[in-house]
């Protein structure tokens, strides 16, 4: 228990953790409002990159967790700020129209050679000419910018292929390393931190998966806790992290922290 003392910064996954799929996970929300009575700032972190974080937010209330959009942590959040700050930026963007849309002051027009393709979520309904184009761009210069590299995404009928399958194409056909905004990339999870003017020492990261959520935690020097909801109770080979603690469920996570 003595990683879990101390915490006054709790870095919430959002699908696995407070949901799976379109459930809510029984007790998630009683859970967070708990944490927020404690007195703990919690923060929803998540590798969702199909929509902005505006209808994110919205999509949280209907699910009964109210949250500003400050309270968000998203890599769509991320690559916004940073390709509205890089000089002349101009995007190649393989994502929904909904990302597309709050990258608007910076993609590249017709006929204007890409500096960075940004991949994100291609489960909207990319095509091979989406990710030749992306290919093409790449192999011109331009850099390429991941929002995650998750392998695998539960939905309500099961598992499906995620970005990082993509993103790993791509990585192949040019010789490219992606750069990755979202888990596990450690300026994900020290972006809220550093934002709070806190240190990693007194966050705890709660989530299912052992590489986004718990190697993330860890490289940055955060308390973890997996969640056996979502991914958390099925095998992640190569993840190579372990949790300080395992429940069944955020549920579990007042009676933990109770000790």
């Amino acid at each position: 228990m003595g990683r879990l003392t101390g915490i006054d910064t709790v870095l919430l996954d959002l699908d696995g953790t407070l949901y799976v799929g379109s459930q809510v996970v029984p007790g998630a929300s009683e859970a967070v409002r708990w944490l927020r009575a404690q007195g703990l700032t919690v923060r929803f972190t998540t590798n969702t990159d199909s929509i902005p974080p505006a209808r994110l937010a919205d999509r949280l209330a209907r699910l009964g967790f109210p949250a500003s959009e400050d309270e968000l942590v998203t890599p769509i959040a991320v690559a916004a700020q940073l390709l509205a700050s890089t000089d002349e930026a101009r995007v190649l963007a393989v994502a929904a129209d909904g990302v597309r849309e709050l990258l608007v002051s910076c993609l590249a027009g017709p006929g204007q050679r890409a500096t960075h393709v940004l991949v994100a979520d291609p489960s909207y309904g990319a095509t091979y000419d989406d990710l030749d184009a992306a290919f093409r761009a790449l192999r011109a210069g331009a850099e390429l910018v991941a929002t995650q590299v998750n392998r695998i995404a539960v939905r309500d009928d099961g598992e499906h292929l995620d970005t990082g399958g993509w993103v790993r194409l791509l990585e192949y056909a040019t010789g490219q390393t992606a750069r990755v905004l979202g888990k596990p990339s450690p300026e994900f999870f020290t972006a809220p931190l550093d934002a709070l003017g806190r240190g990693a020492q007194s966050a705890l990261v709660v989530g299912d998966d052992l590489a986004a959520d718990i190697g993330g935690g860890h490289a940055v020097g955060a308390a973890t806790v997996l969640v056996r909801s979502g991914k958390g109770d099925h095998p992640q080979p190569g993840a190579g992290a372990e949790p300080d603690a395992v429940v069944d469920s955020v549920a579990d996570l007042p009676a933990l922290l109770q000790g």
